[in-house]
């Protein structure tokens, strides 16, 4: 927000350079981003303009009064209000849904959307340009003067901070204005001259014949501000944050009076802001009102009064301040300060009193009624905030928690973690982090079906953004996003790895939250391939395969074998599941086409996500070492025909050779897969196996080894009907 620095100063009552009151703000939590040397477009006025970054909480800051506000509370000053009252607005025509005032009716339909409204109108004015003052003020502002009128209204917004809007009494059919949702489809010109085709989504303000403003958002064409307007209604009214936030982002639209809406304006100033600026019309345009305000509400607006310890407050703060410091920080604030004296708990005295050394203090209660213009104050804890703001950071004492013994150490959990991000880094992947949060058009793109547990995901209310309306539960869907961003910009070569949460319910009870680690390669895994074949070392399958090999054997994990497996995003017969001890704890496998083609990647990419929780849960951060051993094994080949089918896979040939071949058995490698129709059968295939025995303290003879050799062929012929080959 642009706040002019010697408009501002109006306000107060003190004298402060603007570089010490951009410092002050700034520390006490209103961002000044910087200041600015400010001349008007005709060269006679300028100033020094502070640019602030107001957070999405505090609405109340986004108007001069209430940066003025702040800024006295932060000084220890006097603030100087304008007057906002006039006879009309002090005792208005008041009704909860229906309110008829001569020739002006309102009627709110959607109390939801529209909790208050109020109008006042305003005879005899003459719409010409504003004067010098006020022209330079709101261009100061950054807002462009239009006419006195409409000047009038944005002056009393950017002062405020309560959006109003002007219409031409006389082009409102029957003078009813009517506060409803929009019918689907309808459509509205704005004053900006567009054709908003609304839904019913949207709240509008109406007149029997149709709309005439998109609500909080921005004015119709066919009600504005004419030279020839002598009859006005002004506008001032509450409306609900969502619903304008949604309209203007659907709309691609964001207005001054949307900004504020968006972030809550408070909904007792109406009145005040409509008596501002029919003093401001008087002033400038010679309006006058003709009759009482109309203010339609469905009830008053108050707040629940929070109970603060004063005792409480210097606990946490590390602060020593009296309850009558606090209460004067708290009134310099506008708060209403209540003391008041509880009773000590019976039976529990000492050891309740115990952390508090000041046993009056410990006792005493302040009730404080916040107003309604600070909606982010709901507990103790934002008070006690608030008091630090106000005495200053900078005041606070330095303190170290109570019962600190040493440094602190990593869990088990966390060094495996950390573990875990070293050896896919190392492996040359790169740590993406992507949103917690995903929707349905990424597990369309996945391929997964309708019954698929991944589809049994929490669904947001209120998403931030398009296509982030669930939790996901998949992380392949953030790295292939981001392999699409890299594709973009012509990076073909990715390698990235993700670990983080994946969520899992129906919002009925607390979410299933587990740990995965997924990956994603494509291309080459070398930077420079100018003087190497253009297929040599590819990121396929196999290396892919190979990284998670190597994360296993760092986290000492036995046990770990490879099926053919199937995943609705994986190409079938290139998917490959991931078990440890016979458990699946993952897939890995190359992307099927139709992924490919959703992601518009150049080539198959080869991915690999696994369940974190179940591996590290078998992980060990020690090896097991044992001495090299002293004499020589026996190593003997084997070479096998049998079915060429997943019963008869590499793994359970492993398997059935390890069952049989007793503690000799030291290793087990397969070296040679070999199939052909004519030498070795219609589906049938060579495995050539590698088999080392060994004895802990002598040397093993032949008769040893055979025997072994012996039950070992024994047990792949009787379990997976393989014949040893001779040729």
């Amino acid at each position: 927000m642009r706040v002019p620095y010697s408009w501002l100063m109006e306000y107060l009552d003190t004298e402060v350079a603007a570089g010490e009151l951009a410092e002050i703000l700034t520390m006490g939590g209103l961002e000044v981003e910087e200041i600015i040397d400010w001349t008007s477009a005709d060269g006679q006025a300028t100033d020094q303009i502070l640019i602030t970054s107001v957070t999405s909480n505090r609405g109340d800051l986004l108007s001069m009064v209430g940066v003025a506000r702040h800024a006295a509370a932060l000084l220890g000053c006097a603030l100087k209000l304008p007057d906002c009252s006039i006879p009309q607005t002090e005792q208005p025509v008041m009704g909860e849904r229906d309110v008829e005032q001569g020739d002006t009716r309102i009627t709110i339909d959607d109390l939801e959307g529209c909790p208050r409204y109020s109008a006042l109108r305003i005879t005899g004015v003459e719409v010409r340009p504003s004067p010098p003052w006020m022209a330079h003020r709101l261009e100061a502002a950054g807002l462009r003067p239009i006419s006195n009128v409409v000047d009038a209204t944005n002056y009393a917004m950017w002062e405020l901070g309560q959006p109003l809007h002007a219409f031409d009494h006389r082009l409102i059919v029957q003078g009813h204005i009517i506060v409803r949702r929009a019918a689907d489809g309808e459509k509205l010109v704005t004053i900006d001259g567009t054709m908003r085709e609304l839904t019913s989504a949207d709240l509008v303000i109406a007149d029997p014949k149709g709309a005439v403003a998109l609500a909080g958002v921005m004015g119709g064409r066919d009600t504005e501000m004419r030279d020839r307007t002598t009859d006005v209604l002004i506008e001032s009214a509450h409306f609900a944050p969502t619903m304008i936030r949604r309209t203007a982002q659907r709309l691609g639209m964001s207005s001054e009076a949307s900004y504020r809406f968006e972030r809550h304006v408070d909904p007792n100033l109406t009145l005040p802001a409509l008596a501002r600026s029919a003093q401001l019309i008087a002033e400038i345009a010679g309006g006058s009102a003709a009759a009482p305000a109309i203010d339609v509400r469905a009830g008053e607006f108050t707040r629940e009064p929070i109970t603060l310890r004063p005792a409480r407050t210097n606990h946490v703060l590390g602060t020593e301040l009296s309850t009558d410091e606090q209460i004067e920080l708290l009134q310099r604030l506008g708060f209403a300060v209540k003391p008041e004296k509880a009773e000590a708990p019976g039976g529990m005295e000492t050891e309740w009193l115990r952390a508090y050394p000041d046993r009056e203090q410990a006792l005493e209660r302040l009730t404080i009624s916040v107003p309604t213009r600070r909606p982010d104050l709901e507990r103790e804890i934002d008070l006690i905030e608030e008091i630090a703001i106000v005495h200053g950071y900078s005041n606070l004492p330095t303190t170290l928690p109570e019962n600190t013994s040493g440094a602190g150490v990593r869990t088990r959990r966390q060094k495996l973690d950390q573990r875990v991000s070293e050896v896919m880094r190392g492996a040359g992947l790169c740590e993406n982090v992507s949103f917690s949060m995903m929707g349905r058009r990424d597990l369309d793109f996945l391929c997964y079906p309708e019954d698929a547990c991944e589809r049994e995901a929490l669904v947001l209310r209120d998403p931030a953004a398009e296509n982030q309306e669930l939790m996901r539960t998949t992380l392949l869907a953030g790295l292939l996003d981001a392999a699409q961003r890299n594709v973009r910009q012509r990076v073909e070569d990715v390698a990235l790895f993700e670990i983080g949460r994946l969520f899992f319910g129906d919002g009925s009870a607390l979410p299933d939250e587990r740990h995965s680690l997924a990956a994603l390669v494509m291309g080459s895994a070398r930077t420079s391939t100018w003087n190497l074949p253009d297929e040599y070392e590819k990121m396929d399958f196999y290396w892919l395969k190979g990284v998670l090999e190597q994360l296993m054997r760092r986290l000492h994990i036995a046990g770990v074998s490879f099926e053919r497996g199937e995943h609705p995003s994986l190409h079938p017969g290139r998917t490959a599941q991931v078990l440890i001890d016979g458990e699946p704890v993952g897939v890995v496998g190359e992307i099927s086409p139709q992924v490919q083609e959703a992601y518009d990647l150049p080539e198959p990419a080869c991915v690999l996500e696994i369940d974190l929780d179940a591996v590290l849960a078998r992980a060990r951060l020690l090896a097991t070492y044992a001495p090299l051993p002293r004499l020589p094994a026996a190593i003997r080949d084997l070479a096998l025909v049998l079915d060429d089918d997943d019963r008869h896979s590499a793994t359970r040939v492993v398997e059935a050779t390890r069952a049989a071949g007793g503690e000799l058995l030291e290793h087990v490698e397969v070296f040679d897969v070999y199939a052909d129709r004519e030498r070795v059968g219609e589906g049938r295939k060579s495995v050539a196996l590698r088999l080392s025995f060994r004895h802990p303290e002598r040397t093993l003879t032949d008769e040893e080894v055979d025997e072994a050799m012996g039950r070992i062929t024994q047990n792949l012929g009787s379990k997976l009907r393989a014949e040893v080959r001779t040729w």
